[in-house]
């Protein structure tokens, strides 16, 4: 199953100021590009969500008249957080705040030259309220003192007629952003004016998805659509229709909106309401929760079956989107419901997002759920876990009946279960573990929260209630935006959450989603692969695979051959084991080596191989001249690392590899230290082998990689799930990975590793790159100032990783670690698997090793510097 073509940014037309399903736009124009934020998915403001709006900006800057096309693009945060898009640009973040139950619209920079025009008010003049004349160069980025006092929150500032952004808070002001602004008016189309332009496009998906259930009605003896009363569904149904389906129905759980009853009833489907007793069961189970939907299987998974079991197999059409969820991130054209055999799924629109959605029932005059113009965006149970607190918020306005007896029950369960009103006030019953943003949430209010993620028993008084909704909180930023980005990350790993981890070349921490990976398929789908047919054994399989490919793709290696190993060692063991050799071999490797990329060669020195090391310049960079020179007479190898673990040196590998084709040498890179932390192209590069570790880059221990550019070795074992047939003369083996994986694979860990990949691919790894290297040269110009120490970097950023290495004089490395431990301050110290390299340094006791990872920040640099200044001053 191949990763989804995720449409992560979206296209305006500038010329029209219209947002774009493509590039084009139907005026002749290309669109510009308005990168997104995951999961991606774009809708249209609709009414309620206008309506907010506008009543958020007129609250601080008057009347202002809102263009007709408003977009949002949903993201990470407490609650609701939605990045606000007008007139092709970053308006602003609409949040909801589950603890104060207010919403707060952000301002960025981007929106003020369509804000200037309009605006009445709420502009606050820098220059009156902190003192810039000392100031010199630029002000944004800054924090400034008060002289006098402001409300919490973003407020746009002027200062020498340059305008922009700032946040207030607690007596001071950070200013964001402060440049020049000219005032601009904008055309404003409608929404016919965005079809209209967009219509070739709409076609072309309309005509892709009809062909899609065309290709597939007759894969069983019955053809039906599951409807739900959403947008998607209402898309699926008028598609279907088109291409000949006529049959639908609807599962009613007993807990939909009266609104959705009618509509379901409006367009003929059929209603199945054979569902059991939801509120008998919630006595018993408690209320269901994201992390424990048992809600599913009683409501919609049985009375499924029980339909199914009259109509037969069949294909179902539904309206599964990519864009929905992380469960749905690799949903293909069709798949068996594990849930229901009878039962193949089709998915004709999963590469649409919720902006499609709507433009082509807009487009096509198909009625809609009335709930969504009441700023209802999930349609579907109105008590669903699921479901935003800002929604709930609303729909007890709107539906007061319904939240009502909810409501109480939750009341009822929380006094049973002696729960703090926190669990009901604020949404804590929707998790029966928190994920990390909601126990972030507790730490910062004071809420006990138990090792395994649970909610600790408690009380807060209402009169507590009353004064924290009082001191207006505000939102915590997305953590998409960027400039708060590696800040908020440590919070994805509560493991983090009493030390500074500076031992990342060792290894890693691994993230919430990782862990919760391994957790699931414990939990849910523990099942061999490629050994069976049965529901677990196909979900695992088909995971594990995809791993492969994250993996492959991940390093520019699709075009080769990506096995799992359990680390880095064994995927070079494996290479010096696969080739053949014969005395007289050479093989060129460098002082720089950790021991598993050295020691598998010096023992091939037995079977008369010869084994040459090259040497480092006195600025810690490989000596090239005598890599060339070492090349002039044949070399079977080059082993060489990407950078090496001590002392950060990034090895020219692309130029290394150039060499080695010239010479008819293969080339294996050690990426042990390099796939963590810098982008990695290994078509770009040109090796024929590269290798590296899960464990030090997020993923599990007892995870590796080998990837080869051709197979050209021989397996290291044999045994189970390498062969495709055994005969008692014969063996044939499988193509591919498998015939490097033998035996039963450490199958948690590889789809682990896959999510420890989304993660890193999530946030760039350009941007882990500077991240790294602006906190490694901050590191190193201060050690450098520092008296006793030695530092062992090479000196121009571009040569190095987040790896530093130095030494104490009088100090013993171990007693230095020893001491920052006792500072909450964790760094690895001795020879680093690197005794060769640290013999030719002469340094025979080893470093102090600091090695950086994507959640460093720079407080725990600062941090550290001034440990380590108070145990040298001892």
């Amino acid at each position: 199953m191949h990763e989804p073509a995720v449409k992560k940014t979206l296209y305006w037309c500038e010329h029209c100021n219209i947002p774009l399903i493509a590039r084009s736009c139907s005026c002749g124009g290309e669109g510009k590009t308005i990168p997104l934020l995951q999961p991606y998915d774009l809708r249209p403001a609709l009414s309620a969500d206008r309506n907010l709006i506008y009543e958020l900006i007129a609250s601080q800057f008057g009347e202002i008249p809102l263009p007709k096309v408003i977009l949002l693009n949903k993201t990470g945060g407490y609650d609701r957080a939605e990045l606000v898009i007008i007139n092709g640009e970053r308006f602003g973040w609409l949040t909801f705040d589950p603890v104060t139950r207010k919403f707060s619209l952000d301002i960025t920079p981007e929106a003020l030259p369509f804000l200037l025009t309009h605006i009445k008010r709420g502009i606050v003049d820098l220059t009156r309220i902190v003192d810039l004349k000392s100031e010199k160069g630029r002000i944004g980025g800054k924090r400034f003192k008060l002289s006098e006092p402001l409300s919490d929150g973003t407020v746009i500032i002027t200062a020498n007629g340059k305008y922009g952004t700032g946040v207030v808070k607690e007596g001071y002001i950070r200013v964001k952003e402060l440049l020049q602004v000219t005032p601009r008016t904008y055309p404003d189309p409608d929404w016919e004016a965005v079809i209209a332009q967009n219509q070739y496009h709409l076609k072309n998906l309309e005509r892709n998805a009809i062909r899609t259930i065309k290709s597939h009605i007759n894969d069983r003896p019955t053809a039906n659509v599951s409807f739900s009363g959403g947008k998607d569904s209402t898309a699926i149904l008028h598609l279907a229709k088109k291409a000949g389906v006529t049959k639908s129905f609807f599962i009613d759980t007993g807990l939909e909106f009266p609104e959705t009853i009618r509509f379901i009833e409006e367009q003929g489907a059929e209603i199945i309401r054979k569902g059991g007793d939801f509120f008998q069961a919630a006595e018993k189970a408690g209320p269901p929760g994201k992390d424990n939907r048992w809600c599913c299987k009683l409501l919609k998974l049985h009375p499924l079956k029980i339909y199914l079991a009259d109509v037969g197999p069949c294909v179902t059409i539904q309206g599964n989107r990519w864009y929905e969820s992380w469960n749905r991130a690799g949903l293909d054209e069709t798949s068996q419901n594990p849930a229901n055999p009878l039962q193949l799924n089709i998915s004709p629109i999963r590469s649409w997002r919720a902006f499609e959605v709507f433009l082509y029932l807009w487009w096509k005059k198909i009625p809609m759920n009335p709930l969504y113009e009441r700023g209802i965006e999930r349609i579907g149970c109105y008590l669903c876990p699921a479901m935003l607190e800002s929604e709930y918020e609303g729909i007890k306005k709107t539906h007061p009946e319904m939240t009502d007896r909810w409501d109480d029950f939750l009341d009822k369960w929380a006094e049973k279960k002696q729960m703090p009103d926190a669990y009901t006030d604020w949404g804590l019953w929707r998790w029966r573990a928190l994920p990390p943003k909601m126990r972030e949430l507790c730490r910062n209010m004071g809420v006990l929260v138990h090792d395994d993620f649970t909610l600790a028993k408690g009380t807060r008084t209402k009169k507590k209630q009353e004064q924290v909704s009082a001191q207006n909180i505000p939102t915590r930023e997305p953590l998409q935006i960027e400039q708060d980005i590696f800040r908020d990350i440590k919070h994805d790993f509560p493991i983090l959450g009493d030390v500074i981890y500076l031992d990342n070349a060792a290894t890693s921490c691994s993230p919430e989603p990782v862990v919760q990976a391994l957790v699931e398929f414990e939990h849910q789908y523990r099942s061999n692969v490629g050994r069976g047919v049965h529901r677990l054994t196909r979900i695992a399989t088909q995971r594990y695979w995809h791993a492969h490919e994250k993996v492959s793709k991940f390093i520019g290696g699709t075009a080769g051959i990506t096995v799992f190993t359990k680390n880095t060692t064994e995927a070079i063991n494996m290479v010096a084991y696969g080739l053949s050799w014969s005395p007289g071999d050479r093989i060129v490797t460098t002082i720089l080596e950790h021991h598993s990329n050295f020691l598998p060669w010096k023992a091939l020195e037995k079977l008369g191989v010869i084994v040459e090391v090259i040497g480092i310049t006195p600025d810690f960079m490989l000596d090239m001249e005598a890599f060339r020179n070492a090349l002039v007479t044949p070399v079977k190898l080059v082993a060489i690392t990407h950078a090496s673990n001590v002392l950060g040196t990034l090895l020219p590998v692309e130029e290394i590899a150039d060499i080695c084709r010239k010479c008819g040498t293969l080339l294996l890179v050690d990426g042990a230290q390099g796939a963590p932390h810098i982008p990695v192209d290994v078509a770009k590069i040109g090796c024929d082998f590269y290798c590296f570790s899960g464990h030090k880059m997020l993923g599990p221990t007892g995870t590796g990689v080998l990837w080869m550019r051709d197979p050209i070795l021989k397996p290291m074992m044999m045994g189970g799930g390498m062969v495709e047939s055994v005969t008692e003369k014969d063996i044939t083996v499988l193509e591919g990975y498998e015939q490097y994986e033998a035996g039963t694979p450490n199958i948690s860990g590889g789809i682990a590793l896959g999510i420890a990949i989304d993660y890193l691919r999530k946030i760039g790894m350009e941007k882990i790159h500077d991240h790294e290297s602006t906190l490694t040269t901050h590191l190193i110009s201060i050690l450098k100032t520092l008296d006793r120490i030695t530092v062992f970097a090479p000196p121009l950023p571009e040569n190095r990783i987040g790896v530093v290495s130095f030494t104490v004089e009088g100090m013993h490395p171990h007693e230095m670690a020893q001491q920052l431990d006792e500072h909450d301050i964790l760094v690895r110290s001795g020879l680093h698997c690197c005794h060769p390299l640290m013999y030719a340094l002469g340094l025979p006791n080893g470093t102090v090793r600091v090695s950086l990872g994507i959640y460093t920040t720079i407080d725990d640099i600062d941090l550290f510097i001034a440990t380590l200044k108070e145990i040298i001053a001892k």
